[in-house]
């Protein structure tokens, strides 16, 4: 009998100190982005955003490990980059902060007689899980010649 309610003791233990998926707390939004308006070469945008993950499992430790996704809304693809590892190895904890990305000054797509154009960047991190953020849009941005 006292085997019985050790296994049960041991079986809802484990059950009740799984985390659920759907508990799993992963968000990004939007802090900042600035200029909203540039000379195409001339200016970088800098885009802020917040992020917060219960397991803080964001970052990799392995740089060929592309976690940061970036579109622009003019184009096809996206443009994939690597985010470092914000726990030490192992280490399950909840994290929370802000990034800042830098983006390579826009230029305006196709031919000479365009004289401005708008984009915006969609923007979305993946975690250890494979699991990837919310997205995120940036404002309006205008590109001049």
């Amino acid at each position: 009998m006292y085997r019985v309610i050790l296994f049960f003791a041991l079986i809802s233990s484990l059950i009740c100190c799984n985390k659920e998926e759907e508990d799993l707390d992963f968000s990004i939004s939007l802090v900042d982005t600035f200029p909203l308006i540039i000379s195409e070469f001339q200016e970088n945008i800098v885009v802020k955003i917040k992020y917060q993950h219960s397991e803080g499992y964001i970052g990799f430790s392995n740089p060929d490990v592309l976690s940061l996704e970036i579109k622009d809304s003019r184009l096809v693809n996206s443009d994939y980059f690597h985010l470092i590892p914000l726990n030490p190895p192992s280490q399950s904890l909840s994290v929370k902060g802000e990034i800042e990305i830098e983006i390579d000054s826009p230029f305006i797509l196709g031919n000479e007689n365009i004289q401005s154009e708008s984009l915006f960047y969609s923007i979305r991190i993946q975690d250890n899980n494979s699991k990837w953020s919310n997205l995120i849009e940036t404002p309006q941005i205008t590109v001049n010649r």
